[in-house]
């Protein structure tokens, strides 16, 4: 009889260890998992890559834009709160509306322009794309500073190389 109790005794603190350990895990593994701070120090970190691979693009901002705006898109943001995914997709969108400018900012546009205003007589046309660039710089900035401030509000990390350091 002893021996059965003893035999009971095993099974039943087997039982007892097994259900202890599950609890356990199931207490810890959400702590496992990265938090929103985490996760958007990820996606930043990714965006630091992608900044520092579009400088193969600097003689041609346009091209430069439109491969930072492909490439932000592609960054997997679902593990991001629903605030910093929105900054996101508006950050992206100001890099992907500032390609039409930045494409036309060269200096044959500004020899066309210089040209027209002296053959019009109106100095209109002069700055015409440097001041819609100015404007497009002036969204993407902005939109990285929201970006930015959502990113510290989770407990993220800004990377040296996105927060231009």
């Amino acid at each position: 009889m002893r021996v059965l109790h003893t035999l009971m005794g095993v099974r039943f603190l087997g039982l007892v260890e097994s259900i202890l350990f599950l609890l356990l895990v199931a207490i810890c593994l959400p702590g496992c998992s990265p938090s929103p701070g985490d996760a958007i120090t990820d996606v930043l970190n990714q965006c630091a890559a992608i900044g520092s691979a579009s400088a193969q693009y600097e003689q041609d901002q346009g091209i430069q834009a439109r491969f930072i705006a492909t490439e932000f898109q592609r960054v997997d943001v679902s593990a991001c709160p629903g605030d910093f995914r929105m900054a996101f997709q508006v950050h992206v969108f100001a890099w992907q509306n500032a390609e039409e400018y930045l494409a036309k900012n060269t200096l044959g546009t500004a020899f066309l322009e210089g040209f027209l205003a002296g053959l019009t007589d109106n100095p209109a046309w002069i700055g015409k794309t440097s001041s819609d660039v100015a404007v497009a710089n002036q969204q993407i900035n902005e939109t990285y500073f929201t970006l930015t401030q959502v990113a510290a509000a989770h407990g993220a990390r800004i990377p040296r190389s996105v927060a231009g350091e």
